[in-house]
């Protein structure tokens, strides 16, 4: 697929996407949810990309749905735009979770509507400290889809979540750390440096426990204590199998650097 509204790049072992509609904030419009999902599609099944890195071009991470394209459908079965358009963020944000490798989402700047769940999807997020966050879905009179009303609960508690949701506020970065929904925000000028040191320290590290500690941790959210603990039985014995549990034990004796290579 050629792509016209995200643009993927590749540095090492790291990969970039950045949403490329800076003119319309980066709404996702159909062309650019294909295109998205695609992109992470191809990136999960490729073995040469350990981590991959989510980003906005211009001055917004994603304003979320287009709003104008919703407006023009308005009189003409907008449902079916709607359950449409639903169906990609949703294989978008589940393709994201299911990755077997970090994602990090770089939020730029706004981060609204569905831009919102899709920040929310990644492992982690680091943002500018002039980001901000809003679900907005309530001030058009929408509820949400994506998986805010999933994750967000689960991230900052009932009743925080239903505030966010219901009043469709804004809140910027330092406010969303503070929250737990963003793990670190940076100067503006400094944010895909700081992502990339990130990213490349997690490229460089054990894929296969990394693959593993993900799946535990989508597993925590529908396990109860017993089942998650004997999955985890399960997979660090896998782990004690590898040759990188050996290269981390000789390395951590040898006072060096392990040198992880996925195996």
């Amino acid at each position: 697929m050629t792509y016209t509204t995200v643009t993927c790049k590749k540095d090492g072992k790291v990969a970039v996407l950045s949403f490329n509609r800076p003119d319309a904030m980066n709404a996702l419009n159909q062309a650019l949810a294909d295109e998205l999902l695609d992109c992470l599609v191809n990136w999960s099944e490729d073995d040469s990309v350990n981590v991959v890195v989510i980003t906005g071009s211009g001055r917004a991470f994603s304003a979320g749905g287009d709003v104008r394209t919703f407006y023009d459908a308005i009189d003409q079965q907008p449902e079916i735009l709607f359950k449409k358009l639903n169906v990609q963020l949703q294989s978008i944000v589940l393709t994201i979770r299911n990755m077997k490798k970090p994602v990090i989402a770089a939020v730029n700047g706004v981060a609204a509507g569905a831009g919102f769940p899709l920040a929310l999807a990644c492992d982690l997020v680091i943002a500018t400290e002039g980001a901000k966050f809003t679900s907005a879905y309530i001030k058009v009179g929408l509820s949400p889809d994506g998986g805010p009303t999933f994750l967000l609960p689960r991230l900052i508690g009932f009743h925080r979540a239903n505030y966010l949701l219901m009043t469709g506020d804004t809140i910027d970065a330092r406010t969303a750390c503070n929250m737990g929904l963003v793990n670190q925000v940076v100067p503006d000028a400094e944010l895909m440096q700081e992502t990339m040191n990130l990213a490349r320290r997690l490229a460089a590290g054990p894929t296969l426990a990394l693959a593993r500690t993900k799946e535990l941790v989508n597993l925590s959210f529908n396990q109860s204590l017993a089942e998650q603990m004997e999955r985890e039985r399960q997979l660090i014995a896998d782990s004690a199998r590898t040759a990188d549990l050996r290269e981390g034990l000789t390395a951590f004796f040898e006072k060096r650097a392990p040198i992880f290579r996925g195996q």
